[in-house]
């Protein structure tokens, strides 16, 4: 044990525990400051990190700025790196002045007190001097850390954005920079769990797809994470190992797509989204989606004329100030609205007041009412056509395009489930909700029952359907579009 002693004589123990005591303090969430409040208690003084500039970053009890000013000469010299220590006396003050820690770290500690410093007190304060050190360079290494996996984390989801709106090959060329490369065909899995186990979720998808799968948080839906893995021949190589996990993880839900090519990623994002509904609702707390066809793949061939009279409007657009939204991005916004309604906002990374005044602003262009299904229902299928390869033109109107047999049979099977023993009900309040612009309110009222019963006819539904009708736009415009085409 080595005794501290000042010019009386008073001595200040200087043991080993003193060093547990300093480790213990550095270590902790907050050690840098800990530490230095502590050192300043030990030796009954003031303690200053300074930064490289020779400005006070912290100071325990607080900062003594008639002193730093008339040491400042042997301060700047520490600063400087002229020399890495230097003592100043200051009135009857006492002014030791170090350079911290490690190569590399510009800082420098202030150690003031009226008694002198002994030989014992100044191997304290470098003791303490090298923890200073180390610890600053940690909190710069988690600063970094955390700076490199936030850009990491927006650079997943630009390519998220990207795919969204069909920018595939800028999409495929930044992942192709992050790695892995998006596959193509790919299955889109959506993992649905408490915010706090999502970092979970993606070590468990990174492992389980050996590296192979493109993961992003989802920046609509803050439970969801988004898988896009490889279609193997086998296609349950990451559907079997989501489906241990959740077993094993608490309030975790997984839905899956079939296979598809990335240009179709979001029907693959679709089904996938429609497929956790049933998870959610479900016993199993896993599923996978049950195809029963898409409806702007049957109509586009014959669907470009229709598409191009009912969307001029938008994508003849040209703003009359530099600063207004141009085609482009009216119909971006268009399309993230329908998609996701309210969460747009998010996906799109605007404001949402912003989002309301585009949405404002088409349908001024379009002359339509956003708030009607039989709207976004239109819209939504006439985005879906132009966004797909093109096609011979065909029909110029809504009812020509869907009078053909296959729409047909593509209506009938999205309803069949509906249509058995035991599921009029569901299919009375289905009816109504959609012809009440999917509104639970009004749809209570027309059916003489609480909106509450309206949302536990419509889950059932949901599970019946193998679709999301409450969460999921999509649903809803295809069967609305299926008892238009059956009741004509």
């Amino acid at each position: 044990m080595t005794a501290i002693r000042d010019e009386q004589g008073h001595g200040l123990e200087h043991t080993a525990d003193d060093l547990r005591k300093m480790h213990r303090e550095a270590a902790s969430a907050d050690g840098l400051e800990r530490l230095l409040r502590w050192l300043a208690g030990r030796v009954d003084g003031t303690v200053v990190l300074l930064d490289r500039y020779g400005a006070p970053l912290h100071a325990f009890p607080e900062v003594p700025w008639d002193i730093l000013r008339r040491a400042a000469g042997e301060v700047d010299r520490v600063v400087t790196g002229e020399v890495r220590a230097a003592v100043a006396e200051v009135g009857g003050s006492i002014v030791h002045i170090q350079r911290v820690g490690v190569d590399g770290d510009d800082a420098t500690l202030v150690v003031i007190r009226r008694d002198r410093f002994t030989a014992d007190v100044r191997v304290l304060i470098g003791d303490a001097a090298q923890l200073v050190g180390l610890r600053r360079r940690a909190d710069a290494l988690d600063l970094r850390y955390r700076r490199v996996d936030r850009a990491e984390r927006q650079a997943r989801e630009a390519v998220l954005d990207l795919l969204m709106v069909g920018q595939f090959d800028a999409a495929r060329r930044v992942a192709a920079t992050l790695g892995p490369a998006l596959a193509d065909p790919l299955r889109v899995f959506v993992v649905e769990g408490p915010p706090a186990a999502r970092a979970r979720t993606i070590d468990h998808c990174e492992q389980a797809s050996g590296g192979r799968a493109w993961i992003v948080r989802c920046l609509v839906y803050s439970r969801h994470v988004i898988v896009l893995a490889p279609a193997s021949a086998e296609p349950d190589d990451l559907g079997d190992a989501l489906c241990d996990f959740v077993d094993v993880a608490g309030g975790v839900k997984v839905g899956g797509s079939d296979a598809v090519a990335l240009r179709d990623f979001l029907t693959g994002y679709e089904q996938a989204f429609h497929a956790l509904a049933v998870a959610r609702n479900g016993k199993r707390r896993f599923a996978r989606f049950s195809r029963r066809g898409e409806l702007a793949a049957l109509v586009r061939p014959r669907g470009y004329a229709w598409v191009a009279a009912t969307l001029e409007p938008l994508t003849g657009h040209r703003p009359q100030r530099a600063q207004d939204p141009d085609a482009a991005a009216l119909t971006t916004t268009l399309g993230a609205w329908l998609d996701f309604y309210g969460g747009a906002a998010r996906q799109l990374k605007i404001h949402r007041n912003t989002l309301a005044a585009r949405l404002r602003y088409i349908e001024g262009l379009l002359r339509r009412p956003l708030s009607s299904l039989d709207t976004q229902a239109t819209l939504h299928l006439a985005l879906r056509v132009l966004g797909g390869p093109a096609g011979a033109d065909g029909p110029a109107t809504l009812e020509e395009l869907l009078d053909d047999p296959e729409v047909r049979r593509w209506a009938d099977l999205q309803v069949a489930p509906l249509l058995r023993a035991g599921t009029e009900p569901f299919m009375t309040t289905l009816r109504v909700w959609l012809a009440n612009d999917a509104r639970l309110d009004t749809t209570a009222s027309a059916l003489g029952i609480s909106p509450s019963g309206v949302r536990k006819r419509l889950i059932r539904t949901e599970e019946v359907l193998g679709r999301s009708l409450l969460n999921g736009p999509s649903a809803r415009y295809d069967l609305w579009f299926a008892l238009k085409v059956l009741d004509t």
